[in-house]
């Protein structure tokens, strides 16, 4: 047994069972940061080695669990990711040192991660976020994340936003018989297209008219919160692919060119995601976004789209 583990605290008899949350980190000294930090509102679980963490989740009801990125054994992403398997409802932090484009992209895809922090990390920022996050998994109702089908029988929409004819081409060449797809070339376009239509998922390069639209992103995410966003994307920010997870909350990021294989699994999984969201409102808030407010001060917006938006908040207020 773990050394650091056999210092885990447990909660007074008597007393309500506290949340449980789980550390790994090769750092003894962070390790017992972390617990001391947590040891009032948590029942926390720490530990260095990856199989005794995963143990730990399969046997244990954990609400969070906080992985550092560069580890000796196993890097922090494919330990969330296995998480994820054993334990779907556990909400899901990295915690890294360092601008990891390979680890960031990974826990988008396939970590499905709830939030990534950079070290150094204030201790306000990690007790808030690991605080929402226990909120969040507290309310979660296992139930709500099973399977969902579209029963209506109608088309589930697509919305691609491109400004050119390359990438909403091969989108119609492969979905057109499964799904509705619609084409926006600009904002007013899309939020038109989101104001008047259910749609579920949106595919979006990272860059229209040479401008980034990572805020509209933002912004889409917070004002339609059932609405599941692929981004396309070179890879080359890292500042940015973060800020897509904590304030964008994308559910996959995609490589350009986009192989046809890749989208068809992206894109299904997406609207299956998207079901899921439309039946649970308490599912929702496991994909919340952070809110900026600086991103109202980023983004010119006409008249016109504020109107849209403003329609478009009334028809997804939860």
């Amino acid at each position: 047994m773990n050394e650091l583990e056999m210092e885990t605290p447990s909660t007074e008899l008597g007393s309500e069972a506290k949340p449980k949350l789980a550390f790994i980190d090769d750092e003894q000294r962070i390790l017992r940061s972390m617990k001391l930090l947590f040891r009032k509102t948590h029942d926390v679980f720490i530990t260095t080695d990856p199989t005794e963490y995963i143990d730990y989740i399969k046997n244990n009801h954990v609400h969070v669990a906080v992985s550092d990125q560069r580890m000796p054994e196993r890097v922090g992403v494919d330990i969330l990711r296995e998480v994820k398997e054993v334990s779907p409802s556990t909400m899901r932090i990295l915690l890294t040192g360092y601008a990891d484009l390979n680890a960031i992209i990974g826990s988008i895809n396939d970590g499905e991660i709830y939030r990534y922090l950079t070290k150094p990390c204030k201790s306000e920022e990690l007790l808030a976020v690991v605080g929402r996050a226990t909120e969040i998994a507290l309310t979660y109702n296992p139930d709500e994340d099973a399977e969902q089908f579209d029963s209506s029988g109608n088309k589930q929409t697509l919305l691609v936003i491109d400004e050119t004819n390359d990438l909403i081409e091969q989108i119609r060449k492969q979905f057109s018989n499964s799904y509705r797809v619609l084409h926006a070339k600009g904002l007013e376009e899309a939020y038109d297209y989101l104001a008047n239509e259910d749609i579920g998922v949106c595919i979006t390069d990272i860059n229209v008219s040479g401008e980034n639209i990572a805020p509209i992103i933002f912004t889409l995410k917070q004002d339609a919160p059932h609405l599941v966003v692929l981004v396309q994307t070179e890879f080359q920010d890292a500042g940015l692919l973060i800020d897509l997870i904590n304030k964008g909350q994308v559910y996959r990021c995609l490589p350009k060119p986009m192989r046809a294989s890749l989208l068809e699994i992206s894109v299904n999984r997406a609207f299956q995601h998207h079901t899921k969201l439309k039946a649970s409102p308490e599912l929702v808030k496991r994909y919340e976004v952070e809110h900026d407010p600086e991103n109202d001060v980023r983004i010119d917006l006409s008249s016109r789209v504020r109107s849209l938006i403003g329609k478009l908040r009334k028809r997804f207020s939860l």
